[in-house]
């Protein structure tokens, strides 16, 4: 899977934030906010990668286990593609 859009990630006030870039803003009207964790995914989705990719990127860099990831990335997914922001 992977972004369908260009998107920067800005940290701002400890808050990151997903802005579109090149035709994504003409596409993609809008910012989203995200977690830490989220701009983590977001920066990994801009190339092909897999679902346990993902979790590897995330247990790797935060101490969580597995499962507990797995969990969240794919909470995190479906609301990026209820945006209509990946593709497989």
């Amino acid at each position: 899977m992977k972004l369908k859009y260009e998107f920067i990630v800005r940290n701002i006030v400890d808050e990151f934030v997903l802005v579109p870039v090149g035709t994504a803003a003409l596409d993609f009207a809008g910012m989203i906010t995200t977690t830490e964790v989220g701009a983590l995914l977001v920066e990994a989705l801009k190339n092909h990668v897999t679902k346990e990719e993902l979790v590897e990127k995330v247990t790797a860099e935060y101490d969580i286990d597995p499962e507990t990831a797995k969990a969240d990335i794919d909470e995190f997914i479906q609301k990026l593609d209820k945006l209509d922001l990946i593709e497989y």
